[in-house]
């Protein structure tokens, strides 16, 4: 490869970024990053509830504090991964 057809491709690389960069995001970007991050969201809180149901169930006396505590950590888990992941942009 020539150093000139090198330097061509790397501009056009540079160019096509650029663009893609300014590219208005479509209806479909916006409903995929909802869609994605909806199960960034949800799968932590559902693991929350699954897990702390079941260490209520094996704790003497039952009650709920395991599962209220879990759900509410994976509340806040997930939406830690969905604001990293909108802050991404992916």
């Amino acid at each position: 490869m020539t150093p000139d057809r090198f330097s061509r491709e790397i501009a056009d690389s540079g160019r096509k970024l650029a663009e893609a960069r300014r590219a208005r995001p479509t209806a479909w970007r916006y409903a995929a990053l909802l869609g994605a991050g909806g199960w960034l969201l949800v799968v932590p809180v559902v693991g929350g509830a699954y897990l702390g149901r079941w260490l209520d169930a094996r704790h003497v006396g039952g009650g709920q504090s395991w599962t209220l505590t879990l759900i509410l950590l994976g509340l806040g888990l997930g939406i830690y991964n969905f604001w990293i992941y909108y802050r991404r942009g992916a």
